[in-house]
């Protein structure tokens, strides 16, 4: 049996990178946690943590990351059993990886009743949509809002729906960048915004809609309300969720910039294959909010760009 002291010192140090800010999220020595680490990897007979800066856990420390995600979730369906009274339950944190567009626009409403109903607490763990799919893989997630549609091994995927996205600025800048249209070389010159350097989203509807396949310059905003806030101020343009827009468009705020074509992010939710009744809602709630929220018509992996007559 493992102790799950040593697996909670384990996530502790994979999570923050270090065994000093483990320590200290622990509220414990440095030495405690040097101690539970080295008896985990003596009972194993081989490393779970890389002894790098900063530190990440070996294939076995993920193995037992994942195993500890799957027993938070079993330990809270037996408190909900067993506890005689909701006071007197405690509470779960339970990390999930979630996209920053879909925090900020439809992830915590649909999660909201589940935390309420349950003593949950949730770990958010921001990434782009394109690479939470890591986080869970690594462990450090029980779940996961990703785009990718294949699951991982031992693991499930649901299909929540598509976010539809269009490139958008003020009319200010369009004039003042894209005097003549928008072609290749005023987007080789005109300033947009990324996620991340990670991000590809931009790139590929670039490619898509316009054939372009060049470079841009770019600021890098990790914030789903950053991307708005500096589209709107006129400093750059950007591929904004429809999910983010007031009356921009209506109100002339804001111009599409390649008028009737769009990208649709189709968005899946992965977790652990454990019988958990937590997991079961979190499930459950999310398909329900996205069923009413998200679009629905299926799209190709990772993104499609199509024509606005296509679809109302």
């Amino acid at each position: 049996m493992f102790d799950p002291r040593q697996l909670q010192t384990l996530a502790a140090v994979a999570e923050t990178g270090g065994f000093d800010k483990a320590a200290k999220k622990l509220f414990l020595t440095q030495s405690a946690v040097s101690q539970r680490i080295r008896q985990l990897e003596e009972q194993l007979g081989q490393p779970v943590l890389t002894r790098t800066s900063p530190a990440e856990a070996t294939e076995a420390g993920r193995q037992l990351l994942r195993h500890y995600q799957q027993l938070l979730l079993m330990e809270n369906q037996l408190l909900q059993k067993l506890s005689p009274a909701p006071r007197q339950r405690e509470f779960t944190t339970l990390a999930v990886g979630v996209n920053a567009d879909s925090l900020a626009t439809w992830y915590l409403q649909a999660v909201t009743p589940v935390l309420e109903a349950h003593d949950l607490l949730l770990d958010v763990v921001v990434d782009d949509q394109d690479h939470t799919h890591e986080l869970m893989r690594t462990g450090h997630v029980m779940g996961c809002v990703s785009t990718r549609p294949v699951p991982i091994q031992s693991g499930v995927q649901h299909y929540l729906g598509a976010m539809r996205y269009l490139c958008l600025a003020t009319p200010r800048f369009a004039a003042r960048h894209f005097p003549d249209g928008v072609d290749h070389a005023a987007l080789a010159r005109a300033p947009s915004i990324l996620f991340s350097r990670k991000d590809a989203v931009h790139g590929q509807f670039l490619r898509q809609a316009a054939g372009y396949e060049g470079g841009y310059p770019s600021f890098t905003v990790p914030s789903a309300q950053g991307f708005v806030e500096l589209t709107r101020q006129g400093v750059a343009y950007s591929l904004l969720p429809e999910l983010m827009l007031d009356s921009d468009l209506e109100d002339g705020r804001l111009v599409d910039l390649f008028p009737g074509q769009y990208m649709d992010l189709p968005l899946y939710w992965h977790h652990w294959r454990v019988e958990s009744e937590l997991s079961q809602a979190l499930t459950e709630a999310m398909l329900d909010y996205c069923g009413r929220h998200l679009r629905q018509d299926k799209v190709a992996y990772h993104a499609s760009v199509g024509e606005s007559q296509q679809e109302p």
